[in-house]
């Protein structure tokens, strides 16, 4: 109703005579304003498949059988098979309710389970779906909201016994043709392609194939400032355009013909769009270079700005979450930054050799890129790389002829000697890009990390940047004011976050699948107690603990103030913590004393009973190190005798902060 109360007013807003229109020109931009917001909002309600009166969340019932159709061929994981699949129908007797929306389901890890199992395949099966949830540990990535905004709420570990197939999709369909081909040009790449690190940043170069690429080597594409070679984005959209103008120009300079090549260059350019994943950067440089092609089709010059404007409506149309999305934000603030601030860096120096201007302009389109990205890196990726220029200097020309090789190598698969000699070329080439970046990776400065912002503070760092160059570039010293203002109130927010955090005392008990992980924090000092796998060098302790010391800005240390331990005995800023384990024994000093919290951990052979008269505790914590079936035990104990109790597998991190 709101939004069809603006279209009204705006209608009624145009039938004003032209000089009140003029003197109320702001009530023009308001009105139009207001009628894209609603219709935002109404898009991103609708977007939201919970929202769908078919969504299966609202007719499933446990043990009904489930039908679904497998959207891709199942990817090895380290414990088991994974496939995404859209649910087609609820199956009750012989009646069948058709439904929507997606699911993740995980096979046992064994080939004979997923044999004969492809993208297509339908299946069917009657085991429990259960909620995609999130660890609850803090800062950790939104898993839950990730999911959703795909579409997929829920998710299924299915055994050999536990499905059927019934059949496959039959008939032609986009979708499976994409997957397809994007199988062929993998499989081409793994066949001429030597040194597994090699083929996992070839396939993620030219494809968008991620899941084979070695950690520790994107870790250092990142630390570098150069991920973005590995994630497709508009860089290999401008390097395809390119050849593809080189190749057709012909048909693009006949006016008979125009219309063919432009034809021609939007398929190519959408077809490997979509081949790569569809990812929100790509899709981004599809649709702008898809305004700069249509313009040049019916001689019109784009304007830069309304490409970049029409290709995020266009998106936003279609899908809304794409704003909520970390790709697609840089994305654009990185195209954005290049076209403002290009030209007047590149104009600050000029050389007479051709080679130093080609490096410098180089340079440039680099720095022009970070000034509004790095805002965004800092917030969502908590670091800051320092040699970006230097790594930038070679990788990206360097990934430029490699994706050009690439191409040229699928082109010539048919003739496998030419391929042989062309793949070795590309590996020696992957080979030395991967060397250079990790070489570059482990210079001691590399990496500022451990950065920690929130939205007010990206907004003053915006703030800053606008009105420094509007400073800079226009000459306009009034910015300087603002700029002044914006660090002042960024630095303030600072403090008073460093101030607060160094008074505080926390427990956090860490969601991480069966292992032992707690932090006990005084000020901005912890002590971890847990398993040893878990410390911040460790993968698995970047992805579960990690996230929480760097928003909480914690540093290490043996013996924080305010902190000490008489095992089973914790002491934390007054409170009183119990660590059961299995070594822990009854005794006469271990009763009789009254804690806030006992945490039952590594599966101790204890009674809820027993431990309530002798510590008489305020609250259970189990963590997860314990057996399912023992916390399932524990829990109908305290529900018996009225206790209160917070299991981390099933509710997640337990976080008491005083």
């Amino acid at each position: 109703m709101a939004g069809l109360a603006f279209v009204f007013l705006f209608l009624s807003f145009r039938s004003l005579s032209p000089w009140l229109r003029f003197r109320l020109a702001w009530m023009n931009g308001f009105l139009i304003f207001s009628i894209l917001f609603i219709f935002g909002v109404v898009l991103a309600y609708d977007q939201n498949i919970t929202h769908h009166k078919k969504w299966f969340g609202h007719h499933y019932m446990p043990a009904t059988a489930v039908i679904v159709n497998l959207d891709e061929s199942p990817l090895e994981k380290n414990q088991s098979y994974r496939d995404n699949a859209s649910l087609l129908g609820l199956s009750e007797g012989d009646s069948i309710f058709a439904v929507s929306g997606k699911i993740i389901i995980y096979f046992k890890k064994d080939p004979l389970v997923i044999k004969g199992l492809h993208a297509g395949s339908q299946i069917v099966f009657r085991k429990s779906m259960q909620p995609i949830q999130n660890s609850g540990n803090p800062g950790s990535f939104d898993y839950k909201r990730y999911c959703l905004l795909q579409g997929i709420t829920h998710q299924v570990y299915l055994l050999p016994d536990e499905f059927s197939v019934t059949g496959e999709i039959k008939g032609f369909s986009l979708s499976l043709w994409l997957q397809s081909s994007r199988k062929m040009v993998l499989n081409i790449l793994h066949r001429y392609i030597s040194g597994v690190k090699e083929e996992g940043v070839a396939e993620a170069l030219l494809m968008g194939y991620r899941d084979d690429l070695d950690r520790n080597l994107v870790q250092a594409y990142a630390n570098t400032g150069v991920v973005h070679i590995i994630a497709i984005s508009g860089m290999h959209l401008a390097l395809i355009y390119g050849l593809l103008i080189l190749v057709i120009r012909r048909l693009l300079q006949n006016r008979k013909t125009r219309w063919l090549g432009a034809a021609i260059i939007l398929a190519a350019l959408w077809l490997f769009s979509l081949m790569a994943g569809g990812g929100p950067s790509v899709l981004r440089s599809a649709a702008m270079f898809s305004f700069m092609v249509i313009a040049q089709a019916i001689s019109k010059k784009a304007f830069i700005y309304n490409s970049l404007a029409g290709s995020a409506f266009f998106l936003l149309c279609h899908d809304p979450f794409y704003l909520w999305d970390a790709g697609f934000q840089l994305s654009y603030a990185a195209v954005l930054s290049i076209v403002i601030f290009y030209r007047h860096i590149s104009q600050l120096f000029s050389f007479r050799s051709r080679i130093i201007e080609a490096i410098w302009k180089l340079n440039a389109v680099t720095i022009s890129a970070q000034l509004l990205t790095t805002p965004l890196s800092i917030f969502h990726f908590h670091q800051l790389p320092n040699l970006f220029l230097l790594s930038n200097l070679l990788a990206v020309p360097l990934s430029g002829l490699i994706l050009y090789g690439e191409i040229f190598l699928c082109g010539l698969a048919i003739f496998p000697t030419i391929a042989t000699i062309l793949g070795s070329l590309v590996s020696w080439m992957l080979k030395f890009m991967n060397g250079f970046i990790e070489t570059i990776n482990r210079i001691p400065f590399a990496v500022t990390s451990d950065l920690q912002v929130n939205l007010i503070q990206v907004a003053l760092l915006y703030l800053a940047i606008v009105a420094t160059s509007n400073w800079l570039i226009y000459q306009k010293h009034s910015a300087v004011k603002y700029a002044l203002i914006a660090l002042t109130g960024f630095a303030a927010l600072r403090t008073v976050d460093l101030r607060l955090s160094a008074k505080k005392h926390k427990l956090i008990i860490y969601n991480v699948p069966k292992l032992q992980a707690i932090d006990l924090i005084s000020g901005r000092n912890y002590r971890f107690i847990g398993d040893p796998s878990l410390t911040d060098g460790e993968s698995a302790g970047k992805f579960y603990v990690h996230p929480s010391r760097i928003i909480n800005r914690l540093q290490p240390r043996d013996s924080p103030p305010g902190i000490s331990l008489s095992p089973p005995f914790i002491f934390l800023g007054g409170k009183r913590i119990a660590i059961i384990d299995s070594s822990f024994i009854f005794n006469s000093h271990s009763t009789g004393i009254n804690v806030d919290i006992i945490i039952l951990s590594h599966n101790p052979k204890v009674r809820i009973g027993p431990l309530k008269q002798a510590f008489n505790p305020e609250l259970f914590v189990f963590d997860t190190s314990n057996p399912s079936w023992k916390i399932r035990q524990w829990k109908n104990d305290c529900d018996s005798l009225l206790l209160r109790f917070h299991s981390v597998p099933d509710e997640g991190a337990y976080i008491l902060e005083f």
